[in-house]
């Protein structure tokens, strides 16, 4: 018992390191106003004079659109920033616009964030099962690629009753899928998505 008790204590504090700086209840609250209209949107963040990852990004499999805008927390200590990643636009009809997606901290690098982003649809249009990611603004901040942060270890609690000494930790290795992420569509940027033609 004690040792399957240290195992669990150990496992627990590698998890406990990649503990993300923002957090979400375990469901979405109710949508925020100000995102039925996208004129309302644009001027809104082309008023604030938008950071790197401010702005309006389309996830170009499914057309989805979501708004990212700083949020200003008086809870937080002066010069502390976050972000909120808002529906503007779902694949899914039953997600209203206005409904928060994620919570997003920026990281000590510039163009990396620190991400909560809820990846599934509940009951009552709410979104729901939080996963901590990280965020990487690529092509000049025109991408924004999405890695889901997992534990470097997990644990088999299977493996330990016939053995007890065989690993019971294994390693989680990256499996090669292709990066999920958004393409900005405003403010413009630099480098556009796709090239134009004249």
């Amino acid at each position: 018992m004690r040792i399957i008790l240290s195992a669990l204590l150990s496992v627990w504090a590698c998890c406990a390191c990649a503990l993300p700086p923002v957090s979400l209840p375990k469901e979405s609250p109710a949508p925020l106003e100000g995102y039925a209209e996208v004129k309302d949107i644009r001027s809104r963040i082309a008023e604030l004079g938008p950071h790197r990852i401010e702005g309006i990004w389309q996830f170009p499999n499914t057309g989805a659109t979501v708004a990212i805008e700083r949020v200003s927390d008086r809870a937080q200590l002066p010069g502390a920033t976050a972000y909120d990643m808002v529906v503007v636009r779902s694949e899914n009809r039953t997600i209203p616009p206005g409904t928060i997606m994620g919570k997003i901290a920026p990281s000590a690098k510039s163009d990396v964030f620190d991400a909560m982003i809820y990846s599934s649809a509940g009951r009552k249009a709410r979104l729901t099962a939080a996963k901590h990611f990280t965020l990487t603004l690529g092509e000049g901040g025109s991408r924004l690629v999405f890695k889901r942060v997992k534990s470097k270890y997990s644990f088999n609690f299977w493996r330990m009753l016939p053995y007890m000494f065989r690993y019971a930790v294994r390693r989680n290795d990256n499996t090669g899928e292709a990066p999920l992420g958004c393409i900005k569509i405003f403010p413009e940027p630099e480098i556009p998505a796709e090239p134009r033609y004249l």
